[in-house]
């Protein structure tokens, strides 16, 4: 796994990318703390910040819900990076990824993340994002 993260962190093409999904399989190793750095690091490349976002959301979940919240209304983050967060917050099983979609659906911040936000939560059918459609239409 350390060989991998370092190989993710280091090559600016496509194995550094690649290198991201077989460090997060390895057993009794955290990854977690290190996919979030990359996401955060402006200096990587968008498409390997996008993988390391992707497999954060998968791999912790609930623990980074608001990690990748703030990463979606960083705009000094890439767009791509940006839009995987939300990605990632719509894949977290539980509350903690839709609370954070709501949020950013009823935010202020760019309309591009927020229409991301409301894409995820009309894919859940989860009765609370319905609500906040009717909500948002002035239904109620």
């Amino acid at each position: 796994a350390r060989l991998l993260l370092d190989l993710a962190r280091t090559d600016r093409g496509e194995a550094g990318e690649e290198a991201i999904l077989p460090a997060t399989l390895a057993r009794g190793v955290v990854v977690w703390p290190e996919l979030l750095e990359m996401a955060r690091d402006g200096d990587m490349p968008t498409e390997t910040r996008e993988d390391a976002t992707f497999w954060l959301g998968q791999m912790a979940g609930d623990a980074v819900a608001g990690d990748l919240e703030d990463l979606t209304s960083d705009e000094r983050v890439d767009l791509e990076v940006r839009e995987a967060a939300v990605f990632a917050l719509s894949q977290i099983d539980g509350d903690a990824g839709l609370d954070a979609l709501m949020r950013i659906a009823r935010g202020d911040g760019d309309p591009r993340i927020r229409e991301e936000a409301l894409f995820w939560l009309a894919d859940s059918g989860d009765p609370r994002a319905l609500a906040l459609f009717e909500e948002i239409l002035g239904g109620s």
